[in-house]
C-alpha cells in the first residue's frame, strides 16, 4: 500500500512577505539573481537546474542523457493537466518558457508547440541551451535573454506559458512582477502552467534585510509568494485558475503549488 501523503497542518500562522518594492531595490534584486545564475552557468550549469550530485560537472559526462530525459516529465504533466481541463495543446501555437536553463524541458515543449521561446536570466545557460536545441534537432526554438526583465514586455507574443522549478529561486517581488507581466501579455484564451512555493513555516521576506545580506554565489535561493497575493495577481491579469495542485518541487518543508490558468479577459 502506498504511503499516505504528508499534508501540512491547517493551523500554521500567516507569514510576512514584501512583494512590492522601490524601483532601485527591484533592480538590485534582479542583479543579484542574474549574477548568481551567471556564475552557476559558468561553473555548474546542469547542477544549477537539478541540484543533485549526479549532475555535477564531474559526473555529467555519464548522466547527461538522464538529465535531458528528465525534462520530458513536466511537459507530459502539462499535457495531461490540459486534457483534464478539456484543452488540447495542439491548439496553441507559441509557448514561452521562463527559466529554460539548458533546455532540459524546452526540447520537449518543442514537440508539443509550433514555436517555443526559451527565456532565461543567465547568458551562459542560454548559450548552452542553443547548442542543445541544435543537437536535438529543434529548429522551432528561439531564445530570449531576460537579464533586463523589461525584455518580457517587448518579446514575442505567446499563447502558452510554462515554468517549473524556476520562480522559487527569485525573491517574492520578482515573482510578483514576472507573473504579472507574463500573464498580462498572455493572449486571450491562452494558458499558463507554472509552479511556485506559496508557504514555508517561518519564512519571511523583508527587502532591506535581504539586500543587506551578502550574496552566496553558487547557492540557489528559495522563496515564497503567499497564496492570497498569487490569487489576486492572477485575477487582476484577467486569468482564471482551472487547476491548482500541491507538488513536491520545492522540497518537503515548502507548500509548493502547481497551477494551470487560462486568460479569460
Amino acid at each position: 500500500m502506498a504511503a499516505a501523503p504528508q499534508l501540512k497542518p491547517l493551523t500554521w500562522p500567516p507569514i510576512k512577505v514584501d512583494t512590492v518594492v522601490a524601483p532601485d531595490q527591484f533592480r538590485q534584486m534582479v542583479a543579484r539573481v542574474e549574477q548568481n545564475f551567471r556564475h552557476m552557468g559558468e561553473t555548474e550549469p546542469h547542477w544549477s537546474v537539478l541540484s543533485t550530485d549526479k549532475f555535477l560537472a564531474n559526473n555529467i559526462e555519464t548522466t547527461e542523457a538522464e538529465f535531458f530525459e528528465s525534462g520530458k516529465n513536466p511537459v507530459m504533466q502539462l499535457k495531461h493537466t490540459a486534457a483534464r481541463c478539456g484543452l488540447d495543446l495542439s491548439h496553441f501555437n507559441t509557448c514561452l518558457e521562463l527559466g529554460c536553463g539548458l533546455g532540459r524541458s524546452t526540447i520537449w515543449l518543442a514537440q508539443e508547440f509550433r514555436n517555443v521561446v526559451g527565456a532565461d536570466i543567465s547568458a551562459p545557460h542560454l548559450r548552452m541551451a542553443a547548442e542543445i536545441a541544435t543537437r536535438f534537432g529543434r529548429p522551432n526554438i528561439s531564445f530570449l535573454n531576460v537579464s533586463d526583465l523589461s525584455a518580457l514586455k517587448t518579446g514575442p507574443e505567446f499563447d502558452a506559458f510554462f515554468s517549473i522549478i524556476v520562480l522559487q529561486h527569485n525573491p517574492p517581488p520578482i515573482i510578483h512582477h514576472v507573473l504579472t507581466t507574463i500573464l498580462g501579455r498572455l493572449k486571450l484564451g491562452g494558458i499558463a502552467y507554472f509552479q511556485v512555493p506559496t508557504y514555508r513555516l517561518g519564512y519571511s521576506f523583508d527587502v532591506q534585510k535581504y539586500l543587506a545580506t551578502p550574496l552566496r554565489l553558487g547557492v540557489p535561493e528559495m522563496h515564497v509568494i503567499p497564496q492570497p497575493e498569487l490569487h489576486t495577481l492572477i485575477e487582476n491579469s484577467g486569468c482564471r485558475i482551472l487547476e491548482m495542485r500541491e507538488d513536491s518541487a520545492a522540497g518537503g518543508d515548502h507548500i509548493s503549488s502547481r497551477l494551470f490558468v487560462r486568460k479569460v479577459r
